[in-house]
C-alpha cells in the first residue's frame, strides 16, 4: 500500500511538473499582417504578459500570403507557434492532414459546442467545424465592400450620395470622370483592385464568377470550372478597367501586403474594393473624406458578396497541460468584443454583437450597416485541401490578362490545367 501511494504521489508530482514546465515555456502566436489587428493583439499580449508572468506569450505577424505558405509548412514539419490565426478557407487543408488541436469548449467556459454556437452570430462556427468538432475560434467576420473617396466625386460634378456605382459597369461610366492623366500616364486611378496577393485575387475573382452563375471549381470539389463562359466573363471585368476603360493602371499601385488599400488614404485612387478593416487603417481623419457603399453587383437585384473570417487555431502536438494553457489565452483574446471592434473596426462574430453599446453610432461613422449589408449576402470562398495552389493560379491568370493582355480564356483554361493537377495529388 506504502508502494502505491509513493507511486501516485510521484505521479501528481510528475503531471504538475510538466504543466509548469508547459507555462514556464511560455506560449508562442503567430498572426498575418494588419497593422490595426496587431496593434490590439500587441495590447492583449501585453495585459496577458502582466497577468500571467509564468506563461509569457511571445507574438509575432507576417505578411499575409506568405504568412499562410510558411504556417502550412511549419504546420507540416510540427515546427509552428503554439496558436496561430487561420482564414477559413484553409480550414480543409488543415482538418484532413490532422495539424489542428480540437478547440475545447469546455476549456473556453461552454458546456459543449452546441451551448459555445449560442454566443456566436448564426452559422459563424460552421465554417470552423470539421465531423462534429471545432478547429478554430473566430474573433473576425469580414466582407469587401467599396471604399468611395467623396471630395472626388465633387471635384468631377459627381453627387457621392447619389452617384456612386451599384454596378461594375457603373465603375467605368464614373471612373471616366474620376481618372486623372499627364499625358497617357495616369497620376490617379479611378479605380483598382489589389494586386498585391493571391488571397485577395480569389476574393474578387470569387465574387464576380459567383455574381456571373458559376464557380472556381465543380460541386464536388474535384474539378476547375474557373474557364466557364462565366468565369471568362468574371476575367473581363477583372481586367476591363485597365485594358479597356484606361482608368486603373496597377503598376502605379504603392499598396503593400501590410496596406493593401494605402493607395486610398494617399488619394491615388478615387474608388477601391477592401475590407471593414480599413476603416481603422484609414483613421478618423481620413474617413471624414471616404464614403462606403456596397459591394459592386452585375445584377443588384440578385447581389452576390464574398465573406471570410480569421480564427484563433491550437498546435496538436504541445502537451495538453500547454493546450490549456492556449485556451486560456483564447478566452483572454476573444473576452471583449466592443473593444474589438472599436480597435480593428472588423464586425466581431458574437450573438450580441449589434446590440453592444455603439454599434448604432458604428452604422452611420463607421458604415457598420453596410458592412453587415454584405455579410448578409455573402457567400464563402472555395474551400478545398489545395486552396493556397488554387489562389496561386488564379493569380497568374489574373496577372497575364491585367499585365499582358492575354486573352481571358486562354489564361483561364492555363489556370485550370494547374489546378486539376493540384487536385489530382492525394
Amino acid at each position: 500500500m506504502r508502494r502505491f501511494l509513493v507511486v501516485l504521489v510521484f505521479m501528481a508530482v510528475a503531471v504538475a511538473l510538466a504543466a509548469g514546465s508547459a507555462s514556464a515555456q511560455g506560449i508562442t502566436w503567430w498572426e498575418h499582417s494588419n497593422p490595426p489587428h496587431n496593434k490590439y493583439s500587441q495590447e492583449l499580449v501585453a495585459d496577458w504578459n502582466k497577468k500571467n508572468p509564468n506563461a509569457q506569450v511571445q507574438y509575432e505577424f507576417f505578411a499575409m500570403t506568405p504568412y499562410f505558405k510558411k504556417l502550412s509548412a511549419a504546420l507540416s514539419t510540427r515546427s509552428a507557434a503554439d496558436m496561430f490565426t487561420v482564414i477559413d478557407t484553409l480550414l480543409p487543408g488543415f482538418t484532413t492532414k490532422n495539424v489542428l488541436a480540437p478547440i475545447r469548449p469546455e476549456w473556453l467556459g461552454y458546456k459543449d459546442l452546441d451551448d459555445m454556437k449560442k454566443a456566436f452570430l448564426p452559422g459563424a462556427l460552421e465554417g470552423y467545424i470539421h465531423e462534429g468538432k471545432l478547429y478554430a475560434v473566430p474573433p473576425i467576420a469580414s466582407v469587401f465592400s467599396l471604399y468611395i473617396n467623396k471630395n472626388h466625386f465633387k471635384e468631377a460634378g459627381l453627387d457621392p450620395e447619389k452617384d456612386y456605382p451599384r454596378t461594375w459597369e457603373d465603375i467605368a461610366k464614373v471612373g471616366q470622370k474620376l481618372v486623372k492623366r499627364q499625358g497617357s500616364t495616369i497620376t490617379r486611378e479611378a479605380f483598382d483592385f489589389a494586386m498585391h496577393s493571391s488571397a485577395w485575387t480569389m476574393w474578387y475573382m470569387e465574387a464576380l464568377t459567383r455574381q456571373h452563375g458559376g464557380s472556381i471549381l465543380d460541386a464536388a470539389g474535384k474539378k476547375c470550372t474557373a474557364n466557364s463562359e462565366a468565369g471568362v466573363k468574371a476575367m473581363e471585368v477583372r481586367s476591363m478597367y485597365a485594358r479597356k476603360h484606361k482608368i486603373s493602371d496597377p503598376t502605379v499601385s504603392v499598396g503593400t501586403n501590410a496596406l493593401p488599400a494605402d493607395d486610398v488614404p494617399k488619394g491615388r485612387v478615387s474608388m477601391f474594393i477592401s475590407h471593414a478593416g480599413s476603416v481603422a487603417q484609414f483613421g478618423p481623419k481620413v474617413m471624414e473624406h471616404i464614403k462606403v457603399v456596397p459591394f459592386p453587383q452585375v445584377n443588384p437585384a440578385k447581389p452576390v458578396s464574398i465573406v471570410y473570417g480569421f480564427a484563433l487555431a491550437v498546435n496538436p502536438h504541445i502537451p495538453e497541460a500547454k493546450q490549456k494553457a492556449v485556451h486560456d489565452l483564447i478566452k483572454h483574446v476573444m473576452a471583449n468584443p466592443k473593444e474589438w471592434y472599436d480597435k480593428t473596426s472588423y464586425p466581431f462574430p458574437s450573438a450580441d454583437f449589434l446590440q453592444l453599446p455603439g454599434m448604432e453610432v458604428a452604422k452611420k461613422t463607421r458604415y457598420l450597416d453596410v458592412f453587415v449589408g454584405d455579410i448578409k449576402t455573402g457567400v464563402f470562398v472555395t474551400r478545398s485541401p489545395h486552396f493556397i495552389e488554387i489562389a496561386d493560379a488564379m493569380h497568374r491568370a489574373m496577372e497575364r490578362v491585367v499585365l499582358k493582355g492575354e486573352e481571358p480564356k486562354k489564361s483561364l483554361d492555363q489556370a485550370c490545367t494547374d489546378i486539376d493537377r493540384a487536385l489530382a495529388k492525394k
